[in-house]
């Protein structure tokens, strides 16, 4: 297969294992499934996507065949994410130990959750100042 083939298959499942997924959470959560709830977990994924290709068919038109990202982008990326990996890991770990030293046997799930989005904005905004290097 040629590579516009392979992206278009791969663009494909990963549409249809996020719709599926949607659909799978929401029976985990017991929810009843309305007309708008799931048009809502249908047009989502595909609204993004064409979003995607917009801004990718800007791209091209503007700057013709020029990459978006370099070599020494990428790079720097994937330093950023490897050291971004031990710092999760042993920052968890470590808060995890302290919270025992304390006598913290339960943690609040809301906790968790705010905790946890906390980390991805920091980490997306790590991103986006180490693709602007």
């Amino acid at each position: 297969m040629k590579k516009k083939q392979w992206e278009r298959l791969m663009i494909t499942v990963i549409l249809l294992c996020t719709i599926i997924g949607g659909f799978i959470g929401l029976a985990i959560a017991d929810v009843t499934i309305d007309f708008g709830l799931a048009a809502t977990i249908i047009c989502a994924p595909l609204l993004g996507l064409l979003a995607r290709f917009f801004l990718a068919a800007r791209h091209k038109k503007k700057m013709g065949n020029i990459p978006e990202t370099d070599e020494r982008t990428a790079l720097i990326l994937k330093r950023y994410f490897l050291g971004v990996l031990y710092v999760v890991l042993f920052g968890s770990g470590a808060a995890l130990l302290v919270l025992y030293a304390l006598g913290v046997e339960s943690i609040d799930t809301g906790l968790l959750i705010v905790s946890m989005m906390v980390l991805y904005v920091s980490i997306a905004i790590g991103t986006l100042i180490a693709a602007k290097l």
